[in-house]
């Protein structure tokens, strides 16, 4: 991947200085250059951003992604969130490090779960559906999409992220192989990326069916079911 070019976010220009004749005039008016100061400090703002942008991703997707709308979202000043984001590749970037910083710590509790290694993967396995189903638009960039074709850099957060997130899975399956109940005779990371990769496609293909079906608790739990024998079937693939 080519380094990309350096790209800085619009300049901040200042305020004009007030005349002591518009200082008398408005004498409880706050100067523009404060105004804008305080709303640079508005809050947690990077994380605010974050938030408010995984909101729209979800509802709206990528296309519909603009820092300068997000600042007329959150009330503060439209130059505020270049502070933290310089372009909207940054944001992106953003997201999906957060998006794999969620995915490490779900194998984290997949880990945790059990000593047992196919209630490990199992526990994987649904920590990973529900997480792209709740995120469908996020995953998408996760895994392909604008921040791999962009020309961009992907920044140190976002691989270290991505790294964690993978190493979590692959520990899970190699704990299965040690314990001599996964095949040991297909390398860890084919075994994985195999599992991996039918959970990853159950998920996107009920993608429409689980948001149809949010309103029925006798539906979700149907659904719950036949997540668990999808991921039955797939350990069976996987057992020695």
């Amino acid at each position: 991947m080519k380094p990309s070019k350096k790209q800085s976010g619009p300049k901040i220009l200042a305020s004009p200085k007030k005349t002591s004749d518009q200082t008398t005039k408005h004498p409880s008016r706050i100067p523009r250059d404060q105004e804008e100061s305080a709303n640079y400090h508005h809050g947690n703002l990077r994380e605010e951003v974050l938030e408010h942008s995984r909101k729209v991703l979800e509802k709206t997707g990528v296309s519909s992604l603009s820092l300068r709308d997000i600042a007329g979202d959150l009330g503060v000043s439209h130059t505020a969130p270049y502070r933290h984001f310089p372009k909207k590749m940054d944001l992106l970037q953003a997201l999906v490090a957060e998006g794999f910083r969620e995915l490490a710590s779900a194998m984290k509790l997949a880990w945790d779960h059990s000593e047992d290694p196919l209630a490990k993967i199992r526990k994987a396995g649904e920590e990973y559906i529900y997480l792209l189903l709740n995120n469908p638009r996020r995953t998408e960039l996760m895994f392909g999409g604008e921040i791999y074709v962009s020309g961009d850099n992907l920044s140190d957060e976002l691989r270290e992220c991505g790294n964690e997130a993978y190493m979590g899975m692959f520990r899970i399956v190699e704990y299965g192989q040690n314990q001599l109940v996964l095949k040991k005779s297909v390398p860890t990371a084919t075994l994985m990326m195999s599992f991996w990769s039918g959970v990853h496609g159950f998920a996107v293909l009920n993608e429409r069916k689980w948001k149809s079906i949010q309103s029925s608790e006798e539906e979700k739990l149907s659904f719950q079911n036949e997540v668990s024998q999808i991921l039955e079937i797939m350990i069976e693939g996987t057992r020695l």
